[in-house]
């Protein structure tokens, strides 16, 4: 038993890895690091401008990665600050007109990609996929605290 459970997690680790790398290989395609691919993704899906803390949390990142790719991207020119209204320390992460075109080339495609790939497996296939991933993470959790 505990071989087939070390077997698995190998296989898992190794799956995350790719995942991760598969992402990170296109973010290098297209000229981005990737924070700035999640940062723009979450803007891109988000229906509102979101703050710093909200991205933070969404990607699980620190806030000082969060801050350094939101730097780049403001020089660059593709995301504007601006102040919360009531709230002097938070400020919404706008997209500007050059970074609504750069989620046009370069993060449209990678939800299209996603759907495509997703709609490879069936729809039982889809919910067993994320119900074993929530259970998985939910245990990973309550082990790791």
């Amino acid at each position: 038993m505990e071989e087939q459970i070390l077997a698995a997690l190998a296989q898992f680790n190794l799956f995350y890895r790719e995942l991760d790398e598969i992402y990170h290989q296109y973010a290098a395609r297209q000229g981005i690091g990737d924070a700035a691919l999640w940062l723009l993704y979450s803007l891109r899906e988000s229906p509102e401008p979101m703050t710093q803390r909200q991205l933070c949390a969404e990607w699980h990142s620190p806030p000082q990665t969060v801050n350094s790719a939101l730097k780049r991207l403001e020089q660059q020119g593709c995301i504007a600050l601006e102040p919360v209204p009531g709230n002097r320390k938070s400020k919404l992460v706008v997209l500007t007109e050059t970074g609504r075109e750069l989620t046009r080339r370069v993060i449209e495609p990678v939800m299209l990609a996603e759907r495509r790939a997703l709609s490879a497996l069936t729809e039982e296939e889809r919910a067993a996929l994320t119900a074993v991933m929530r259970k998985y993470l939910d245990a990973l959790h309550r082990e790791l605290g």
